[in-house]
């Protein structure tokens, strides 16, 4: 089913299964400025090394990138699904470290980022938290302060 955005400019409450072309079309379009073009490039690359690295099974995408009604977006959150089996005391190459590491992503791609194992608790309790919508555009656009919104999964 094609993501769709409601009256409100934002997708259903869920997690939404969608390929990036998907995303390129509903939300890399300019709006005021190129912001979301340039968000969504940087998705495009941070995508395609983690699949090159082949650590990560999924990528949830939220951030104000996935509200249509935001013109400027200010990032993209992503949690990374690691693959199933991933051990997490194995000692990580370098490029496999600067795609999982909070401070090396957010240096490298401006994004936000939660890495969990497939089906953890912390996955339930990271996209549950997403799927709120922030209270900053809560108050901006007069909706309920317990408003939530749908987020993005890609498979790699």
């Amino acid at each position: 089913m094609p993501l769709t955005l409601d009256d409100r400019g934002l997708l259903p409450p869920g997690v939404h299964e969608a390929s990036l072309k998907e995303i390129d079309k509903l939300f890399a379009r300019f709006q005021r400025s190129n912001r979301r073009i340039n968000l969504f490039r940087k998705l495009r690359a941070y995508v395609a090394a983690v699949k090159k690295a082949r650590c990560g099974s999924a990528v949830i995408v939220d951030g104000s990138f996935v509200m249509g009604c935001i013109d400027e977006p200010d990032d993209i959150d992503l949690i990374l699904i690691l693959p199933p089996g991933w051990d997490m005391d194995e000692v990580l190459k370098p490029y496999q470290y600067n795609l999982v590491s909070k401070k090396r992503v957010r240096n490298e791609f401006g994004f936000d980022i939660f890495v969990v194992q497939p089906g953890s608790a912390a996955e339930q309790e990271w996209t549950g938290f997403l799927r709120k919508v922030n209270l900053k555009w809560c108050y901006k656009f007069g909706w309920p302060e317990d408003s939530t919104k749908g987020i993005v999964s890609v498979s790699l």
